[in-house]
């Protein structure tokens, strides 16, 4: 009689254990990531002469590579640890959510550490198991902030990766005098953190609690003003320093994971967020930075110079699609960021035929038909910024183009072993074939037609830039020798403002120094008599 009940409780066992597992497989690429890190920085320490930690890091990024893959077909995945004590101050805890909107991002992430690996091989005297462990510690971060679920869990990831950088630059600066711009930089970082504990105060004040499902359209402009500050977007400034060694590689890694930390929390924008009224007021800040990043990565001098532009640029434009309530756009954007970008970074070689198989990258951007950005502009909202918008992505586009055509200042492969001339350029290939194929399969945006009257318009553009560059002046690349980054107009006004920061500290030192001092007692005793006189004066 009892066989029966047996049986079913033990079917509901399996099928909450099959859950369970099919939940883990949201979490199983970063633990490999963390995993293989872990495993070459003791392999390191342990063994300084091991062989193969090359071998391993490839490894560990292809398993991920793997598991990353095996999402398709179980999303939704969906995983939350346990609940944190006492409940009624953490009335949500840490959790993870793999869909069609965050998976592109994950793929994106993971092909390129691959390639950041792969193309090492050609940078032997900047690549060591060091660097690897902290490219594929990095990105196993930058999975949990795109699966991220709930804002605990970005502000965990994002203060995770903001220290991590903190770290990573001080340690690599040459000039101690840098020193004060990276702390800017983190305390930016650091703004952004604090709207998003504002975007969740908002919305446990009405007694509902934000996870993303049922967040409101004040609380959604919070988390795009957390994203653009971070992402040095809103308001307009350079998100970090960059008198910084870190360039090709593990710096690749930096930039792009952290940008795409922040441009993630964008996918759980409530489409409602385009009926708020504030929202054309930070679309006019978005186009600005839209234009002014395209304008300087179009001038810029070579690629890595220019990078802090690109990722302001694109980013820019990903905000503007979340504005407009297309999530789809906003992903494109950043997937083309990182992916587009990755290419053009890691590309350090100068082998013709690969720097014009780069131009894929061009059409990933172009938001034509069947692109990884065609998606971008298909809600056409909001209508009056869009020739605005098609401007500054035309600008990105030209400036693309033209530094992944640029005929010199690359290393060559010709003393390299006959192995690495293959492997090498299989580290950029394996990018432009993620763009290619997320534009095609994989995800919610793909197979898309987009607006194709603005894509035409913006190749159009394109084309008329480019012939005018050698042409014109004004369009010429800036020479290297006097354009820094952290030279703009708009980064002076935030040095002036932060020199009238330290000078209010001075002051406020120095009073406080006087009246803890000798004379402290009778500055107080003056203030007091002061104080009973006018009290006494006030009575009737």
């Amino acid at each position: 009689m009892t066989l029966p009940f047996h049986f079913q409780s033990s079917g509901r066992h399996s099928a909450k254990l099959i859950q369970l597992r099919r939940s883990m497989l949201t979490l199983i690429p970063s633990l490999i990531l963390f995993i293989t890190a872990a495993a070459l920085m003791i392999l390191r320490v342990m063994r300084p002469d091991f062989r193969f930690s090359w071998l391993a890091a490839i490894a560990g990024v292809l398993l991920a590579f793997i598991a990353t893959l095996a999402w398709q077909g179980r999303m939704p995945l969906e995983i939350s640890l346990p609940a944190w004590q006492p409940e009624g101050l953490f009335q949500e805890s840490p959790s993870f959510r793999g869909e069609g909107l965050t998976w592109p991002y994950a793929l994106s992430l993971i092909t390129l550490a691959m390639a950041i690996l792969l193309t090492a091989v050609a940078r032997p005297s900047l690549s060591n198991s060091f660097t690897w462990a902290g490219t594929l510690a990095l990105t196993g971060l930058g999975l949990l902030a795109v699966t991220a679920n709930n804002p605990l869990t970005f502000l965990l990831v994002w203060a995770a990766l903001d220290i991590t950088e903190l770290i990573t630059q001080l340690a690599s600066l040459e000039n101690p005098s840098s020193n004060e711009r990276v702390v800017i930089s983190f305390s930016t970082r650091a703004t952004g953190i604090g709207l998003l504990l504002w975007a969740n105060i908002l919305s446990y004040s009405p007694g509902t609690r934000l996870d993303f499902l049922s967040i409101t359209p004040q609380a959604g402009l919070l988390l795009v003003a957390a994203a653009g500050l971070r992402l040095g977007v809103l308001p307009l400034h350079l998100p970090y320093p960059a008198e910084s060694n870190l360039r090709r590689g593990f710096g690749t890694a930096l930039r792009l994971v952290s940008a795409a930390s922040s441009l993630t929390i964008l996918a759980h924008i409530p489409k409602s967020i385009v009926d708020s009224p504030f929202a054309p007021f930070i679309m006019v800040l978005t186009v600005v930075a839209a234009i002014y990043g395209g304008w300087m990565w179009l001038r810029a001098p070579d690629e890595l110079t220019g990078r802090p532009f690109w990722i302001i640029g694109i980013a820019a434009l990903a905000i503007a699609s979340a504005l407009g309530g297309n999530l789809s756009g906003t992903v494109a954007w950043g997937c083309a960021l990182i992916l587009g970008g990755g290419a053009l970074f890691l590309a350090s070689v100068q082998l013709v035929w690969l720097n014009r198989t780069l131009l894929v990258g061009a059409w990933s951007l172009s938001t034509l038909p069947f692109s990884l950005t065609a998606p971008a502009w298909q809600s056409g909202r909001p209508v009056f910024f869009l020739p605005l918008l098609v401007l500054a992505q035309s600008l990105i586009l030209a400036g693309f183009i033209r530094h992944a055509l640029r005929p010199g200042g690359r290393d060559s492969l010709d003393t390299q072993p006959g192995w690495t001339r293959k492997v090498y350029p299989a580290g950029i290939i394996i990018l432009l074939i993620a763009q290619f194929l997320l534009g095609f399969a994989g995800w919610d945006g793909a197979r898309q037609i987009g607006l194709w009257p603005a894509a035409l318009t913006a190749s159009l553009l394109t084309f008329i830039l480019l012939w005018a560059t050698p042409r014109f002046r004004l369009l010429n690349p800036v020479r290297a020798h006097w354009v820094q980054p952290t030279s703009s107009i708009l980064d002076r006004l935030y040095r002036s403002l932060w020199s009238l920061y330290q000078l209010l500290g001075r002051l406020s030192a120095g009073i406080t120094e006087t009246l803890e001092g000798a004379g402290g007692v009778m500055w107080t005793l003056l203030f007091l008599v002061l104080f009973i006189s006018l009290m006494s004066q006030a009575k009737p």
